[in-house]
């Protein structure tokens, strides 16, 4: 299940996240990883009148190790992740 759940949100390395100038974790294992994601916020009335296209989106993240989904009306903003030390090139 997890395969399946990785292979929904991107093969992508996870990525720490900021909201209001808080550094998010996962309130349920603790870790700052995540996958981010959109999800459309439908409503009854224009689902109604076939219009569920023009209905807001939120941010979602999903944490990397447990899977728990948070979720945002404002996108939260990534934290830039070091570059990898690629180390000693000489021997290239």
């Amino acid at each position: 299940m997890r395969r399946g759940a990785k292979s929904l949100v991107g093969s992508q390395d996870p990525t720490a996240y900021t909201a209001g100038g808080v550094k998010l974790s996962c309130p349920h294992c603790g870790s700052d990883g995540f996958h981010e994601g959109r999800a459309l916020l439908n409503t009854v009335g224009m689902t109604f009148m076939n219009l569920d296209w023009a209905n807001k989106e939120a941010t979602t993240l999903t944490c990397d190790r447990c899977g728990f989904i948070q979720w945002f009306a404002r996108r939260p903003e990534p934290i830039p992740s070091k570059p990898r030390d690629l180390g000693d090139w000489s021997d290239v």
